[in-house]
């Protein structure tokens, strides 16, 4: 096997519609090279825009968490508004603070 050492030796061989058909040639590889490599970053986008909208059925989900939270709360209200009142009734303020005269 010989070594070329002028690669453009030879060259005129090839017709001028055989050049321009591998130029046309290379000219859509890299086309499509660049069509694929813009379409994986439509791809990956479009993941990623997928997680900032919610489907129907995650807003209800969102929407029975956040239901269930506020009747949680508001059960939470009322028991310690009731806690309070009882213990506004029994009068602790007063053993409260007889509690703190006593360690004086």
């Amino acid at each position: 096997m010989r070594i070329r050492e002028n690669f453009h030796d030879g060259c005129e061989l090839y017709t001028e519609e055989l050049r321009k058909r591998a130029a046309d040639i290379f000219r859509q590889a890299f086309q499509i090279t660049e069509m694929k490599r813009l379409l994986a970053e439509i791809r990956k986008q479009s993941v990623l825009l997928r997680e900032v909208f919610l489907t129907e059925e995650e807003m209800e989900e969102e929407q029975k968490m956040a239901d269930d939270f506020d009747a949680k709360m508001r059960g939470t209200v009322s028991f310690t508004l009731n806690n309070l009142e009882t213990y506004q009734q029994s009068a602790w303020k007063e053993l409260i603070y007889k509690g703190d005269a006593g360690h004086e």
